[in-house]
């Protein structure tokens, strides 16, 4: 748990600053339009904000991964088999087929 919690805390801060860097820079040039004629950095802004919080799904994504692997080995185990049970089926074969426009 504590490397888990160690990546955790590393994603939380990465996504954190790359979302109050991206509204920063989103509200000042949203807002100060003189400076911004084309809201180039408009689209920046809500783009660094719209990857820091992939950054932290994919983070988060990646600790319960990890996680979930590593209480595999608590539970049930079950028993491996090599015997294969072949099924018995009643099912006729038919040979000729019937139609409509049979003479």
């Amino acid at each position: 748990m504590e490397a888990n919690q160690k990546m955790l805390d590393a994603v939380k801060w990465v996504s954190g600053t790359g979302c109050v860097i991206g509204f920063i820079i989103f509200a000042l040039s949203f807002f100060v339009s003189d400076y911004n004629k084309d809201y180039i950095f408009t689209a920046v802004g809500i783009a660094i904000t719209l990857s820091a919080a992939a950054i932290f799904l994919v983070g988060i994504f990646f600790v319960l991964t990890e996680e979930m692997v590593m209480k595999t080995h608590k539970g049930e185990s079950v028993p491996e088999t090599t015997k294969i049970i072949k099924m018995k089926s009643k099912a006729k074969t038919q040979t000729k087929r019937s139609t409509e426009f049979s003479n």
